[in-house]
């Protein structure tokens, strides 16, 4: 066994090499967080999934031989789904990746971008330090509660008197506005979750949906009568009819804004 002089080496290395791997690491992020010019230069053939800009707004695309492509919940590129106008991309694997580019490229965008999150802070700031008095709202009697991580995710919490589970910041709503506004903002954080989630989960059914149509054309060419022909082409028809599964949109409320909505 080693002594402890001849370990100490030995670690200053090991931690070194730590160092340099995060070192190396933060630089992939940080290309992988960078937006590029078509005019500089395109991805490489490698690269299938990329976050590109076009018409002002960031879109999921496919690319391949030098042409990007809207994502529509398949990997069938057709002429059809072609995005011209790009001008710039990010080399941001959209499919694993849980994040987002936040703003577009250019400093424009993040002046923008670094307003809009002033703004929106200082209101919501102002909001939680108003007096619960001036608020033009009843007082509710039992007060809904929320609770927010520190990645600013926000769910539905238990009665008042239960403290929030470590890790997470409990809010109290004492009226019915401050109830409303954090349900709200808790909406459309499951909003956007919920489309990641069924771009996905269509990613993974296209390919076997794909594979079973394949499969089906295939057995209705090498058909033996024209009975068991029509029956494919029938069953072909169908399933191109049918409606996607993962195109759905789910929504959440409080019971209250529940009542109030008629659901």
């Amino acid at each position: 066994m080693p002594s402890s002089t001849d370990r100490i080496p030995i670690l200053k290395a090991e931690l070194a090499a730590l160092k340099k791997q995060s070192k190396y690491q933060k630089l992939a992020d940080k290309l992988t967080s960078r937006w590029f010019s078509v005019k500089d230069g395109l991805p490489s053939d490698d690269t299938l999934r990329v976050v590109v800009w076009v018409n002002g707004k960031m879109e999921r695309c496919w690319y391949s031989k030098e042409k990007f492509y809207s994502y529509d919940g398949t990997f069938f590129l057709t002429e059809k789904d072609r995005i011209d106008g790009v001008t710039h991309w990010m080399l941001r694997d959209w499919m694993y990746s849980k994040e987002w580019p936040v703003y577009g490229p250019g400093f424009k965008n993040r002046l923008r971008y670094l307003w809009q999150r002033f703004t929106y802070g200082a209101q919501d700031m102002a909001n939680d330090l108003r007096p619960k008095g001036w608020s033009k709202t009843a007082q509710l009697s039992k007060k809904p509660t929320f609770y927010r991580d520190s990645s600013g995710k926000i769910m539905s919490g238990m009665p008042e008197n239960i403290p929030a589970p470590r890790g997470f910041e409990k809010i109290v709503c004492g009226s019915a506005l401050e109830a409303e506004r954090y349900s709200a903002m808790q909406r459309r954080q499951e909003q956007v979750e919920h489309r990641r989630q069924q771009e996905e989960r269509g990613a993974i059914e296209a390919e076997f949906i794909g594979q079973i149509r394949s499969d089906r054309r295939t057995l209705m060419a090498n058909a033996r009568n024209n009975k068991n022909r029509d029956f494919l082409r029938r069953a072909e028809e169908m399933s191109a009819g049918r409606s996607d599964p993962t195109r759905y949109e789910r929504e959440s409320y409080l019971n209250s804004e529940a009542y109030e909505k008629n659901h």
